[in-house]
């Protein structure tokens, strides 16, 4: 299904600005993934100007894998009043075609970073791998950690689960935990250069954890960006100076509590390529 919703035009065109002008990346770029996409060509060794891999193989196309929730899905506003979807859900009235959520993939923020990398790097292909589940919590995302990322060896992982974390997970220090695990695994068992990637904003709900804060969680994605040595991509930054600038959150939210609208997603997929094009 496709996203109806649409941020208004004043709004989208000040974001995307606001986007532009402020600093949203750390201090540590993707440079050996920058560099496979500027040697892969995408034609034979015969005619390539670089060096042939050390296994003399051709060149492998760059690998991007995405780990995320609702959002990394592509996952935008409800198809009716939420309440009333997610309790037909719990009473198991849902049938095979009915749908709680409009999923439409092709404009979620990997997607608009895959074309934006193809136009930027015009010679190559890259391969996205999207592992972005609704609902999830870095807690699924630790468990399914060797089937969605490390089995690809992917030159580029994309870390983005910090929405969602309930009562049921834990502390916000227990997050931080989970988050490290993560890091250090996909560090330690694979070549990719990683980017963390702080969240969009949310309204609280009753969708939404009551009893921790995101702003916690986001402090620590940036503060391990640099503990770690990895690449941030700090997307929260940006909506903090759109709400601080007076304008309204729920312009950019789709489902009017965590999804972003495509404008968001094109936010993502501009905040991503900073870290590229610099």
């Amino acid at each position: 299904m496709k996203t109806r919703f649409v941020t208004p035009a004043g709004d989208a065109e000040v974001f995307l600005r606001i986007v532009e002008e402020t600093e949203t990346s750390g201090t540590v770029r993707p440079e050996r993934f920058k560099k496979m996409m500027r040697e892969n060509r995408g034609i034979v060794q015969l005619f390539s100007p670089f060096q042939p891999p050390e296994d003399h193989l051709e060149r492998k196309n760059p690998v991007i894998v995405a780990l995320g929730d609702s959002v990394t899905a592509g996952h935008f506003e409800f198809t009716g009043d939420p309440v009333q979807l997610f309790a037909k859900a719990d009473a198991g009235l849902l049938g095979e075609e009915d749908a709680i959520e409009i999923t439409d993939v092709r404009e979620c923020y990997l997607e608009k970073f895959r074309e934006k990398l193809i136009d930027y790097y015009e010679q190559t292909s890259v391969s996205v791998i999207n592992c972005g589940i609704a609902g999830d919590t870095m807690l699924g995302m630790e468990k399914r950690l060797e089937r969605d990322v490390i089995r690809y060896q992917p030159d580029l992982a994309i870390i983005n689960g910090s929405l969602n974390w309930g009562k049921e997970c834990g502390t916000t220090e227990d997050y931080k935990k989970v988050l490290e695990s993560v890091a250090d695994r996909i560090l330690d068992n694979t070549e990719a250069d990683m980017i963390l990637l702080t969240p969009n904003m949310e309204i609280p709900g009753p969708f939404t954890a009551s009893h921790s804060f995101l702003e916690e969680r986001v402090e620590i994605i940036r503060a391990m960006a640099e503990e770690k040595k990895v690449c941030l991509a700090d997307a929260y930054a940006a909506w903090k100076n759109y709400e601080a600038a007076g304008y309204p959150v729920g312009a950019l939210l789709a489902n009017g509590i965590n999804h972003p609208s495509v404008t968001g997603h094109e936010a993502y997929a501009e905040i991503l390529m900073k870290l590229v094009r610099s």
